[in-house]
């Protein structure tokens, strides 16, 4: 099949999408990566063994903020899988702001999914602006032998009633801490300011090729959506079934308060948080594929023995001729 001018553009365009991190695009919002920001690292990838956030027994995980701009009172928060509280160390090098924590020891009483938070203070134009960067991050190993394996404490996840604002969302991975979530997955997400939550929240999801949806939450802090299907390659014999794609749900909410911080007065609280995650195709779409070419396979080979055993009937068998010359 020739490829049209207008599907190459557009096969193009998701890729370079593609390769930058998710951003809900207000400019104001802090979020966190495993990879270094657009134009860091004088355009390599240095993410290294960051550049996937599971299945790895690394002892120290390192994440990367979007923006240099951040106050000094920002500060690192993490919630490790056995309910302690650790902080994590904030750094500026050539890649900007990182943040590091201990994934220590290296056994099963670490298996499980970190809360990893950055949240920044600051009074802005008599408004104090609460930024919150949430990332959820799975310590596994199989060698661990699963022993927190559908463990509902563990699996189940988790806020801090401290945080200012913050995302929490049900069925991103499975019994056994493995990534579970697929393109076409309906999602849900729940908005929490201090462990309470938020009706009337505006909610926007984001993914790398551009798609976004926009909602505010119900009565209960919830928003649901379903994640765009958004995986084309040229053809099939370039598909990947592992490849992962990013998105990123912002929440923002306003509060009608007023006080001092940092010696400056403000009259309104603005929130705004983020939470990024990942996912894969949608299994159907590339088991219907392997189905296929199975089915066309076997047709193949049932045909080819049918035609086999047709010539086979078909051929006369030879017959000696007696020839009596006597006669």
């Amino acid at each position: 099949m020739k490829n049209h001018p207008l599907i190459v553009l557009v096969i193009v365009l998701m890729t370079v999408a593609c390769s930058q991190p998710a951003s809900a695009g207000s400019g104001e919002e802090i979020f966190l990566s495993e990879s270094p920001p657009r134009g860091h690292s004088h355009g390599k990838s240095r993410g290294g063994e960051q550049g996937h956030s599971e299945h790895r027994a690394a002892p120290v995980k390192k994440f990367y903020l979007n923006t240099h701009a951040i106050s000094d009172n920002a500060a690192a928060y993490v919630l490790r899988p056995d309910g302690t509280m650790t902080k994590g160390t904030l750094s500026h090098g050539e890649d900007g702001w990182s943040v590091t924590f201990d994934t220590r020891p290296l056994d099963s009483s670490m298996d499980g999914v970190f809360n990893v938070y950055i949240v920044d203070r600051e009074v802005v134009d008599q408004t104090l602006l609460l930024k919150v960067a949430k990332m959820n991050m799975i310590n596994h190993s199989c060698d661990w032998g699963h022993k927190y394996k559908y463990d509902t404490e563990r699996l189940t996840p988790k806020s801090i009633n401290e945080i200012p604002l913050e995302i929490t969302a049900g069925g991103l991975w499975d019994g056994y801490f493995h990534t579970k979530t697929m393109s076409g997955d309906t999602l849900t997400f729940t908005v929490l300011h201090e462990g309470k939550a938020v009706e009337g929240a505006k909610v926007k999801v984001s993914t790398q090729t551009g798609w976004t949806k926009e909602l505010k939450t119900d009565s209960r802090g919830k928003g649901t959506f379903q994640l765009i299907r958004d995986y084309y390659p040229e053809s099939w014999d370039d598909f990947n079934s592992r490849k992962r794609g990013n998105f990123l749900v912002t929440a923002e909410y306003e509060l009608a308060e007023s006080g001092e911080y940092s010696g400056n007065q403000y009259n309104k609280v603005r929130l705004i948080t983020t939470f990024p995650w990942k996912y894969n195709p949608q299994r159907n779409e590339y088991t219907s594929y392997a189905y296929g070419i199975s089915v066309a396979t076997v047709f193949a080979c049932v045909t080819g023995f049918g035609i086999f055993l047709h010539r086979e009937r078909r051929k006369r068998r030879y017959r000696e001729a007696d020839l009596d010359e006597k006669a």
